[in-house]
């Protein structure tokens, strides 16, 4: 199975997003753990490609880049949701205003999801980027504070 690194259109677009959200994560102050981190990463692009395994791409609900698997899904997929999750953590545990920093990543990811959609590297008959409001509900407001809450009551440091 040959990679597929075309230029497609809209490319410049996760990788331009890649490089500003790893230069954050390689500045900010850290309150995470190393083991957190890595953990972390592997958890969440774990989970996001069986997502697109398992409903996305066999639905058909939306397509990143051209038909075949490249550049843009290895960023789309394996990088970008990784590092939002950490650097969302990270401030997570930093803040006392929590309420605010999950509204504000909630919004954050719907309007990076509407650019995806609008620079034409995700597209979709089906999906509409608002039809994730929700699952970004879940994730920033359940699914990543138990995320590190079962890390640190199960000894994972």
């Amino acid at each position: 199975m040959n990679p597929n690194f075309d230029i497609v259109k809209g490319i410049w677009y996760p990788i331009t997003l890649s490089i500003v959200l790893i230069l954050i994560f390689l500045f900010m102050p850290k309150k995470l753990n190393k083991t957190e981190i890595y953990t972390t990463f592997g958890v969440i692009g774990y989970v996001v490609w069986m997502v697109n395994i398992t409903i996305a791409a066999p639905f058909d609900i939306f397509d990143i880049g051209t038909k075949r698997d490249g550049l843009p899904e290895l960023l789309l997929y394996g990088l970008i949701p990784s590092l939002i999750a950490i650097i969302f953590l990270n401030l997570f545990e930093a803040t006392k205003r929590k309420k605010a920093l999950i509204i504000f990543f909630i919004i954050l990811s719907t309007v990076l999801e509407w650019i995806a959609h609008k620079t034409g590297i995700m597209t979709s008959d089906i999906w509409k980027f608002y039809y994730s409001i929700p699952v970004f509900v879940f994730v920033f407001f359940v699914g990543l504070p138990w995320h590190l809450k079962f890390i640190r009551t199960n000894h994972l440091k």
